[in-house]
């Protein structure tokens, strides 16, 4: 259901608009595969002067998940449910003090007790505020060992809500997208200083089990009371407003933007995401927004052309954009100079140790800037020598310098991006890279500065500029990179709208993007138009959920659609048929626990109650034109698709006119 908020704040659900749609901020993947005719997410230009033939090698592919994809602000942090957490090195001195802490939250599951903020020590109850949502569903504030103010309201999945406690003189008031809920506590407490404030999970106990499962976004904490009646939900970003102590989760990395500076230190898999609460009225461009390549396997890497460029004894900057997540190996490569030499002979650009440090191999030794990264988050990096000097950054902070004396770099032979110079051993990175430049006879920073705001360009002596930005099958919610799998390529053969669609030979094609934002036990939409060429098979249009375990799929079967929950045992067979060489919107929508099959906007006759199931998922794929299983393509697609969505919430609750525009790829 929407809420109220949801009708102030992001404008009540309905039909999409064409021109913008007011629930633009609980999509998390669409795409018009509108590109080239033949167009692929696996070819890379090379944008520098030199114009270097790049080879990809794996699965390499492009995509709008990129530092740029949102302005700061319109960020979020994706918790898992089970060992995410982010903790702040201070906590809040309030003492006696007026105090404000919030934030915007978006649930993936429900029915469990989950914690949002915490500023409790380990093992330390009493005077510490704690805010979490109970197995009810209620909203909770915690504080000297007992619950002060229950809500009567509940939270649901899938929905965007703003949080913020109050304490102003001796009254404390909690607030639900602006409106108080739960009575006013009468609170002279004297507040101790806690020194920390954790954000995803208990800070008494992680082992209580309190994760939290979904995403926060700009987590605010004052030392003034901001609210002391009813008020408008902000609609923008939080700023450091007077007496601000902490102010996170809303940017491409974890930090804190207070005057304060705390240092945000994230475990588990907390990851910072482009998916957030805020309305865009901008559609994503990747000429201004940037994009980025992603690495999901060993084999993944890129390499050009013989260049011969001369590195010599002369300045030079190696940098790019990162992206980490865990490998088997502690070490992956950015920038490798040496073209199969073997040896320290050149410059390596690499992050060792897990993502944490950043490191330059140098024939000298490595130089090495010890625990200044973390997974899952975006930083700039570079290695830059200036006259004998090597210097690396890490989001315009030197973290270290060498002397090279009047070391003589010789030729680069030829220049890998995302393993070591001949692939073995395997340091494959895993994750995400753009904007990798190298830039010969400058060394571009020579001092400590702010990480550029924009896609990289090719500045005078760039030898190689990779933006990562040619892919043609882009997902415009800017969250994921989608991977083609087999012939998959954008056609003009057919197309509902536009120029193009993708389109799949039937013949071991299909696609998928990872890491996607969960669907969770809430109301969502997935919709897409189909267009069948030969019922000669089982047809897959999507999977949701990865490999085996698949936690959701949709095929065609007998020219009739099938749906099947996490169980197999558990589908639907629609009574409608599916005609070939024609358009068709398809929808299938989860609301109230009920799942439900549109045809070109009416509703199927058969039903299916899906309030047991789950549909969830951390680090899995979503697969698009097939399904996936025994660790292959399956039943893939044969004809074409268009303007594929999925939506957090019930687009459609009853039946609708079909779309007869292209998906809104903004807000309004």
């Amino acid at each position: 259901m929407v809420n109220s908020f949801d009708k102030v704040f992001m404008g009540a659900a309905g039909t999409p608009t064409g021109a913008s749609d007011n629930q633009f901020n609980r999509v998390s993947f669409l795409s018009h595969f509108e590109g080239a005719n033949n167009g692929v997410n696996n070819a890379f230009d090379d944008g520098s002067a030199s114009n270097h033939t790049i080879t990809a090698n794996g699965n390499v592919t492009q995509g709008s998940f990129g530092p740029f994809a949102r302005p700061d602000g319109e960020w979020g942090v994706s918790f898992d449910g089970a060992s995410d957490y982010l903790d702040a090195n201070d906590g809040p001195t309030f003492g006696t003090g007026a105090f404000t802490i919030e934030f915007f939250v978006n649930l993936r599951t429900v029915g469990s007790a989950q914690v949002f903020f915490d500023a409790r020590p380990e093992n330390t109850n009493g005077l510490y505020p704690t805010l979490f949502v109970g197995s009810n569903n209620k909203l909770n504030y915690y504080t000297n060992t007992g619950d002060r103010i229950t809500s009567s309201e509940t939270l649901s999945a899938n929905t965007w809500y703003y949080i913020a406690l109050c304490k102003s003189g001796t009254s404390t008031k909690l607030f639900l997208n602006g409106t108080q809920v739960g009575s006013t506590y009468s609170d002279s407490h004297d507040y101790v200083d806690s020194g920390r404030m954790r954000v995803g999970t208990s800070g008494f106990k992680i082992s209580d089990g309190f994760h939290f499962n979904g995403v926060i976004s700009n987590v605010r904490v004052v030392n003034s009371a901001l609210y002391t009646s009813n008020f408008t939900a902000p609609t923008g970003k939080l700023t450091a407003v007077t007496n601000t102590k902490l102010l996170t989760c809303q940017s491409n990395r974890f930090v804190d933007n207070s005057a304060d500076g705390l240092t945000i230190t994230p475990s588990g898999n907390a990851a910072v995401t482009a998916f957030g609460p805020f309305l865009t009225s901008s559609v994503y461009d990747p000429a201004v927004n940037g994009a980025s390549a992603r690495f999901s396997a060993d084999g993944d890497d890129l390499i050009s052309a013989t260049v011969n460029d001369s590195m010599g004894t002369g300045d030079f900057c190696l940098e790019g954009w990162a992206w980490s997540e865990p490998n088997t190996h502690g070490i992956s490569i950015i920038i490798d100079t040496r073209g199969g030499s073997g040896g320290t002979a050149r410059p390596v650009l690499a992050i060792h140790n897990q993502g944490k440090n950043l490191v330059a191999e140098l024939p000298g030794g490595n130089l090495t800037s010890a625990n200044s990264l973390n997974q899952y988050e975006w930083n700039h990096v570079a290695a830059v020598r200036n006259s004998e000097t090597v210097t690396l950054y890490v989001n315009g902070v030197a973290y270290g310098t060498t002397v090279q004396s009047s070391t003589d770099f010789g030729t680069v032979p030829n220049y890998r991006v995302g393993v070591d110079d001949d692939g073995s051993p395997a340091v494959y990175h895993r994750g995400y890279l753009c904007d990798t430049r190298v830039v010969l006879g400058s060394p571009v920073y020579t001092s400590n500065f702010t990480p550029p705001t924009a896609p990289l360009t090719a500045i005078t002596n760039t030898k190689l500029l990779l933006n990562m930005a040619d892919g043609q099958a882009i997902d415009s919610a800017a969250q994921n990179n989608l991977t083609l799998i087999g012939n998959t390529d954008t056609s003009t053969g057919q197309a509902k709208f536009g120029n193009t669609s993708l389109f799949y030979d039937g013949s071991g094609d299909g696609a998928y993007y990872a890491n996607g934002a969960a669907l969770g036990t809430g109301d969502w939409t997935i919709e897409t138009f189909l267009w069948v060429n030969d019922f000669n098979a089982n047809l897959g249009v999507f999977q949701y959920g990865g490999a085996d375990g698949a936690l959701g799929s949709m095929v065609l079967t007998n020219q009739k659609i099938r749906v099947l929950s996490s169980a197999v045992a558990a589908r639907l067979d629609t009574s409608g048929t599916i005609n070939a060489q024609t358009w068709y919107h398809v929808a299938y929508v989860s609301y109230n626990g009920t799942l439900k099959v549109y045809i070109n906007g009416t509703a199927d006759s058969t039903t299916f109650d899906a309030s047991s199931t789950t549909w969830t998922f951390t680090d899995t794929n979503i697969y698009v034109g097939a399904r996936y299983y025994s660790s292959a393509v399956q039943l893939p697609f044969d004809g074409y698709l268009d303007e594929f969505r999925v939506s957090h919430f019930a687009r459609y609750t009853s039946n609708f006119t079909a779309p007869s525009e292209p998906f809104a790829d903004k807000g309004q």
